[in-house]
């Protein structure tokens, strides 16, 4: 996967896409952790850190919003046009990566964040994946909470204190085909809302994404 530095794709103004460029990182391919957290960012943005264990680190940018009957599809980009759609959290696309989700649907809607309670729930997402012309792959996708923080490995973007201040959901796979590793969604409060801040999803079981929106919500700090 290669994810570099932030650029609004789709953006008709190159001094907007002048003044974003900049308000990252220069060279930010590499630029490792450090850089990331004392870049200044332009406010008038959204931002996705991504990574991938062993890479470097990058930031990507909100570059519209899909309205959805199940929950709005937002969709980041990076400087290469590499593209990821998140909706309610969970990737439902993907362009540009190693591998790609190029179309994903639920046969029925998943769970809200805030009516997911200790009680689990079923689900079966559909989804078409590249390369390989692999299509309507069906996976049983259960949800739970879970009590306190994961034992899993965090991001050294993701301090154990703001990790606690989180609710955390697991998300486990089956299905025909050999089943996805578990997915981790950190869950915060956001105009009395529960959305996702932070979480771990793998698009195949070698390609596996750190999701995190960023910079954390000083709530969290």
């Amino acid at each position: 996967m290669v994810v570099a530095s932030v650029a609004l794709a789709g953006c008709s103004s190159g001094t907007l896409l002048s003044d974003v460029s900049r308000a990252i990182i220069k060279e930010q391919f590499g630029a490792g952790d450090d850089a990331i957290a004392s870049s200044t960012l332009n406010p008038s943005f959204h931002y996705l850190r991504v990574n991938v264990p062993g890479v470097s680190p990058a930031l990507l940018v909100l570059g519209y919003v899909d309205h959805d009957a199940q929950g709005d599809i937002e969709v980041w980009y990076s400087a290469k046009h590499e593209v990821i759609k998140t909706q309610n959290g969970r990737i439902v696309g993907t362009s540009g990566l190693e591998v790609d989700w190029q179309s994903v649907r639920f046969t029925t809607a998943p769970p809200t964040w805030d009516g997911l309670r200790q009680a689990s729930y079923t689900f079966t997402r559909v989804r078409d994946e590249m390369p390989g012309y692999r299509y309507d792959l069906a996976d049983q996708l259960t949800s739970s909470r879970v009590d306190g923080v994961p034992s899993i490995v965090l991001p050294t973007s993701l301090p154990s204190d703001v990790a606690k201040s989180y609710e955390w959901v697991r998300e486990s796979s089956s299905s025909a085909q050999p089943g996805l590793p578990d997915s981790w969604y950190a869950l915060e409060k956001v105009d009395g809302k529960y959305r996702v801040a932070y979480s771990y999803q793998c698009l195949s079981k070698q390609l596996c994404l750190n999701l995190q929106r960023w910079p954390i919500q000083k709530a969290a700090l």
